[in-house]
């Protein structure tokens, strides 16, 4: 038997875009679209859960990270691009009466994905759900890439979603 849909239990705003930054490339859905859809799960399925989203300035990241907080959750974000987590962090505020915190990371960086995570288990005692959303690639055909390129991808994909597994892990294990 399938649940009904739930409404949003954020405000769905309509009118001028939520930002003046303009956009060439696509970059997902906005705020109010975002806060426009409906969803199947129950409200407060999330409440006093720590969901930590990589990658959350644009498209699926920022996304999860507003189904979260309209579930609920405490939702911690990070991703390299500090003016999108504003935007971001400031959307689910508006529109969901959310507060979240924030952190420019390139995942890449294993020090910094270990000083993140420690610090975010440090402040809330607890990581519940983490979501390795942050990726990259090229938009060309693949024997096009170069081998900076082709290694810049590997590290971020790869390399960075298990620095961020990894040290989550090791805090999970520990507590």
């Amino acid at each position: 038997m399938s649940q009904p849909k739930q409404k949003p239990e954020c405000d769905s705003v309509s009118g001028p875009a939520e930002s003046a930054v303009e956009r060439p490339e696509y970059s997902g859905m906005t705020m109010q679209e975002l806060s426009a859809m409906e969803t199947v799960y129950r409200p407060g399925l999330f409440d006093g859960k720590v969901v930590m989203v990589t990658g959350a300035g644009s498209g699926m990241g920022r996304a999860m990270a507003f189904l979260f907080a309209r579930l609920g959750a405490r939702v911690v974000i990070c991703g390299r691009r500090e003016e999108r987590l504003k935007e971001t962090r400031d959307g689910i505020k508006r529109l969901c009466d959310r507060d979240m915190d924030y952190t420019p990371l390139n995942i890449r960086d294993a020090d910094g994905v270990k000083n993140f995570i420690s610090g975010t288990f440090d402040k809330y005692g607890a990581v519940d759900v983490l979501i390795n959303s942050a990726g990259g690639q090229f938009s060309q055909e693949a024997i096009e890439f170069s081998r900076k390129g082709w290694l810049a991808v590997i590290d971020t994909n790869l390399n960075g979603t298990w620095w961020m597994m990894q040290e989550t892990a090791k805090q999970w294990r520990e507590r």
